[in-house]
Parts: structure tokens; sequence; C-alpha cells
């Protein structure tokens, strides 16, 4: 049990360690992957790489994106898989930077001892003498997932980061979150019953901030491309919708944990997880607010998806920790 909780936090140190990555623009500070400039440990210095190293790299990412590409048509995305094909920006080798090279490298590695943890679990699930079988198949369902997740983080290397092939990357970490607590919750599942109704309560909140998530990634790549953009307003004005309903998406789920703490307290339902959920609403309410107003400050931004991913667990350990009462 403890070593599957240890599991479920290197999953969320993976999830903090990207979006670092993410704000200081290192996701291309390795050019290929799983190596990091075709080294183990990756280069210090420039005058480590060879001088045609962009070049190289920038071709090594055309053939992969042709890889990628073909397999988008295959699953009937023939339009996403032209957008990326007729893209030659993407093909772009940004300049060698240590500090942008090294965290993404750190990156790679939290993700690998991630990995070890969940491959760990499933020689755990082997060796249980009680529900053996159902063990090793969600230990290895999560495996092959992590598998996915590692090849799709390649073609969000290879195709230069293009915006919903990251918002798939967050989906299936968000994914990765449920099934581990999906794990976690068969190993060890709480005596406790909560009402038929609080399950749907739970389901419904699941989802809900599942679809928050996705907005709000999008939303995160759109302001990347407002500081980028010479046409500011414009582009502020073509997406101000987005902005819109994220920000009303927030306040529907706030309202919703209101709710939720309500309705444990009138029908006198002592779960922790209903108030770490309200807790961390509340303050990434709060966070949401700042990082609006005061131009997306840096450090806020991995505390803001940390606080969605906690509360996004929270849900999901209602949903699949405990027992339906019988009243």
């Amino acid at each position: 049990m403890r070593f599957n909780g240890a599991t479920l936090i290197m999953i969320y140190l993976v999830i903090i360690a990207g979006s670092i990555v993410r704000i200081t623009e290192s996701g291309m500070g390795c050019p290929d992957w799983p190596k990091c400039f075709d080294q183990y440990i990756p280069p210090t210095d420039i005058s480590e790489l060879p001088e045609n190293y962009q070049y190289y790299y920038s071709s090594v990412r055309e053939k992969k994106i042709k890889k990628f590409t073909s397999f988008l048509k295959s699953i009937g995305l023939e339009e996403k898989a032209i957008l990326i094909e007729s893209d030659k920006s993407l093909l772009y080798e940004q300049p060698f930077n240590v500090w942008n090279t090294w965290l993404e490298y750190i990156n790679r590695l939290i993700g690998a001892l991630a990995g070890l943890f969940i491959f760990g679990g499933f020689i755990l699930a082997l060796k249980q003498k009680k529900d053996k079988i159902l063990k090793s198949l969600l230990a290895f369902g999560l495996i092959l997932l992590t598998f996915f997740q590692a090849w799709w983080g390649s073609m969000v290397v290879a195709t230069n980061i293009v915006p919903w092939v990251l918002t798939v990357h967050m989906v299936i970490a968000a994914l990765m979150i449920t099934w581990q607590i999906l794990i976690i919750s068969f190993w060890n599942r709480s005596t406790i019953s909560i009402p038929k109704s609080l399950k749907l309560i739970a389901l419904f909140g699941t989802l809900f901030f599942l679809f928050q998530i996705i907005v709000g990634t999008q939303v995160r790549q759109i302001v990347d491309h407002w500081l980028e953009s010479s046409s500011r307003n414009d582009l502020l004005l073509e997406k101000f919708q987005l902005f819109i309903s994220h920000r009303t998406i927030a306040l529907f789920i706030v309202l919703f944990s209101l709710f939720l703490g309500l309705y444990a307290y009138v029908k006198k339902v002592k779960i922790l997880e209903i108030y770490i959920f309200l807790f961390c609403v509340l303050l990434e309410g709060l966070v949401g607010k700042i990082l609006a107003d005061f131009n997306l400050p840096y450090i806020l931004q991995p505390i803001h998806l940390l606080l969605a991913m906690i509360s996004f667990g929270c849900m999901s350990r209602l949903l699949f920790n405990y027992k339906i009462s019988n009243n």
C-alpha cells in the first residue's frame, strides 16, 4: 500500500517537473528522445556538440514528424496531420541553452524514476496471493499507459510542442493519476460507506475537472502565443471566448466545491478527501486570480496545476475508494 502511495506521489512529481519545464520553455532543451543530444548525460557546453547540430536534429525531427502524421492519418485525424506537415516552423531547432537542456533532462529522469515505481507495482502485484490476477492486470494496464505517455511525450518533442499534442499529454497524465488511485483503492479499499448520490457527485466532479484541465491547458497555449504575437489585440479577441469559458468553469467548480462541502456537512459525511478538495479548489481559484491579474507569475503556474491535479485526484479517490451505503 505504501509503495502504491509512493508511486502516486512520483506521478505528481512528474507533472510538477513538466510544468516547470513548460514555463521555463525548456521543453526543447533536449531535441531528441529518449537520449539528450544523443547522449545519456547531456552536454554542458556548446563546444561538445557538432557544428551542424541544429541541421542534424532538425532532419531527425522531420523523420519523426512523418511517422507521427502517418499514425494520425491511420486513426482518422488526417486534418491535424496535414496541419503539422505543412507547418515548417516545427523543424526549427533552437540554439543550445545549458539551463534548458538540464531542466528537460532532470524532468526525464524524474519520469524514468516514476516508470520504475510503476513497474515495481506490477512486480508486487504478481507476488500477491489475494486477487493476484486483477491486481496484475491493473498494474500492467498502467504500464501500457505509461509507455504510451512516454511515446506521446517524444512526439511532443518531435513536433516542437504543438498545442493540442501537449494537451493530450496532460490528459494522459491525469488519467495516470486516476488509474493509480484505482489501484490503491483496489489494494486497500476503505470500509467507510457513502451515499450513492455522493458517488454520482464524485463522477460528475471527476469528468468536469478533467474538462477544465483540458481548457486550462489550451488557455496556457494561447497565453504563450499572445506573448509571442505582434498582433496581440487581434489574437486576444479571437480567443477571448476560451478565456471566458475557463473562468466560467472555474466559477462553477468553486460553487461545486462549496455545494460538496455543504452536502458533507448536512449528510454528516466525514471524509478527508472532501475537505482537501474544498481547500485546494478555493486556493486554486485564488492562485488563478493572481495569475490573471499579475501577468502570470512563473512561480505560481506549477502550483496552479498541482492544485488542479490534487483536486482531480480527490474526486477520483471519492469515486473508487468508498463503498455505496445501503441507506
